[in-house]
């Protein structure tokens, strides 16, 4: 995020007024004030103390290792009004929302390229201590996205 400034707005035909909120967990509210998405339909739940981040609303959360909790995250946008949610992140955004088992469907693009050991994991680790711990998804449909494949799971 800090590097490529998303605008993470809904760019469909007829959503150019009605948009979501946009989330964003920024553990050591690093969101410089200036970014694309500092405005008034953010919220940031960060781990640090909160200061103004442009238009931004920012609010601290409980941690777990020094980043937002899930379930604190979650009780935050519940207090927001928020009932569903699209995370769009890292492998350890993905990670801390599937240990909390706050994911019931994913939506999985797969390009046909191949990054080897030099790419980042799409989901950090999630610890589990055997296999029947994890979560387990039952694909729904695939279908051509481009050169890209989508494909739709629930969870089990």
């Amino acid at each position: 995020m800090l590097h490529d400034d998303p605008e993470l707005t809904a760019r469909l035909p007829g959503r150019a007024v009605d948009q979501p909120l946009r989330v964003v967990l920024d553990s050591r509210l690093r969101t410089p004030a200036t970014a694309k998405l500092a405005g008034e339909n953010t919220l940031i739940l960060t781990a640090a103390p909160p200061a103004p981040v442009g238009a931004a609303r920012v609010r601290q959360v409980e941690t777990e290792d020094g980043r937002p909790s899930i379930p604190a995250v979650l009780r935050a946008l519940d207090s927001a009004g928020v009932a569903s949610l699209l995370i769009e992140g890292g492998g350890q955004v993905a990670a801390s929302f599937l240990r909390a088992g706050a994911v019931d469907r994913l939506e999985w693009f797969r390009a046909p390229i191949l990054l080897g050991a030099e790419g980042r994991p799409c989901v950090a680790a999630l610890a589990l201590a055997k296999l029947a711990d994890a979560p387990k998804f039952r694909r729904l449909g695939a279908a051509p996205a481009g050169d890209d494949l989508w494909e739709r799971y629930d969870r089990l």
